[in-house]
């Protein structure tokens, strides 16, 4: 069984590498799975760039040129990711050459939106799946909706775009979209049960097929280290508590909350833990802003064995997100022995056991969030806390078993597929594939969108 992914990138980001991850865990699994992307930063041999050497540069002017409709409104970038998906996108032909069984969307950003492929490629008889990485299938551009809910019907005054008008870029796009997916057949796959939930209600996906599959990890990769080894590597200081934080652009982006926990750390100040504990904060640099608590700032990570160990340092770690589809920095903390403190919003209810496993605060309250790392940092037997929070991860995140789950659902619609008396597209095999590519690059087939 073959298995094509298509998205921007394949480990840049948080979302490609939980697609890249997936990816992994289906080859151990036996299963031929292979990646389609712009940009291609890993020396993965089954992942293939639309662009070949030019993929980096085509990107990011695709990127570019994508957001200039956005020009026409008031959007800034800090109030939220956006694509508007203008740009001409055709991989299908791309696609066609690899001879999946099964062809899976992930992310869509960076002006790669597949909006009219899915209809040519539904005629050429291939079971679609979208893993909802976010919200952007669901809305008319948004990949967040930051508590707007205009996406369950028709969008338009589209307040990330500060827009007073209803005939906006979002009711634009979200009718294209509606248009060009009416009779499409895609099973998507949600995350966590409160994209679920939305995924059923938006008209942009209502009536089709939504499996709820989380995220997952290789939790031999995250595991807990020795915590005085791991606060050495990192030069943390072995007599204070660690509350550890961090997100990609973490401290700037407003969905991740650090305006939150910046509150709920100067309350613990207040409380006598500054001379106590020391915040570490990774995935993006921090300004001069006084968080009450001293600050170490460790910049962005880019592997597994860095990020394990730098959990390892932590008493706790706070993720105190607005809207998060899946917290898979909850889940990698929890594997290394971290409990985990987040609001009892959105994805973090599928995670989070509260007082079992971490501690989950009212939402968005800052001082519930301080009571919740108190709580973790001042638990009579911490040692058994630590426990729990990777035997969640063990027993509900393995990506061997997320993996099984995909697996079982491919066979599922292929078997749907056979009795519908549809005719199979004939295999090729990695190497044919991959002497295919050599000799011929790929790159995509552009058509009027």
């Amino acid at each position: 069984m073959r298995v094509v992914h298509v998205l921007p990138t394949d480990i840049d980001g948080g979302a490609a590498r939980g697609a890249h991850n997936l990816h992994v865990a289906l080859r151990s699994a036996g299963v031929d799975s292979l990646m389609l992307v712009q940009r291609k930063y890993s020396d993965d041999p089954y992942v293939f760039s639309t662009t070949g050497s030019g993929g980096v540069w085509h990107s990011g002017l695709r990127d570019r040129l994508d957001r200039l409709p956005l020009r026409l409104h008031k959007w800034r970038r800090e109030g939220g990711w956006w694509t508007v998906g203008w740009l001409p996108f055709d991989v299908s032909a791309l696609i066609e050459r690899m001879k999946p069984d099964v062809v899976q969307f992930h992310w869509a950003g960076r002006g790669a939106a597949p909006i009219k492929i899915l209809n040519r490629l539904a005629d050429l008889q291939y079971p679609l799946v979208w893993t909802l990485r976010d919200m952007w299938p669901l809305t008319g551009g948004c990949h967040y909706s930051n508590g707007c809910e205009k996406f369950l019907d028709k969008c338009g005054a589209c307040p990330q775009l500060e827009s007073n008008t209803s005939l906006d870029l979002s009711r634009w796009l979200w009718r294209r979209k509606y248009q060009a997916w009416q009779n499409v057949n895609i099973t998507y796959i949600a995350m966590c049960n409160w994209m679920a939930d939305y995924a059923r209600r938006s008209p942009l996906t209502f009536g089709n097929e939504v499996s709820v599959i989380p995220n997952g990890i290789n939790v031999e990769s995250f595991r807990p280290a020795d915590k005085g080894v791991a606060r050495s590597i990192w030069r943390i200081p072995p007599d204070k508590k660690v509350i550890l934080f961090g997100a990609l652009h973490g401290t700037k982006d407003p969905r991740k909350g650090f305006a939150y926990l910046s509150e709920a750390l100067k309350r613990l100040a207040a409380r006598g833990w500054a001379d106590k504990a020391v915040a570490v904060i990774f995935g993006g640099n921090m300004d001069e802003t006084d968080i009450g608590l001293p600050a170490h700032c460790v910049g962005r990570l880019h592997d597994d064995v860095s990020l394990a160990l730098l959990y390892s340092t932590a008493d706790v770690m706070v993720v105190p997100s607005v809207q998060e589809n899946f917290g898979k920095t909850a889940i990698e903390a929890m594997a290394c022995g971290a409990p985990v403190v987040a609001f009892a919003n959105t994805g973090q209810l599928d995670i989070l056991d509260h007082k079992v496993n971490g501690y989950l605060a009212k939402d968005l309250s800052s001082e519930d969030l301080a009571a919740g790392i108190e709580w973790c940092l001042e638990h009579p037997d911490h040692g058994d806390l630590s426990r729990r929070a990777r035997d969640k991860v063990v027993n509900c995140f393995d990506m061997a078993d997320v993996a099984s789950r995909h697996i079982d659902l491919y066979q599922r619609l292929l078997a749907q597929r056979d009795e519908a008396d549809i005719p199979d597209v004939a295999a090729k095999t990695s190497s044919e594939l991959m002497d295919s590519v050599s000799s011929k690059p790929l790159r995509p087939t552009v058509k009027a969108s």
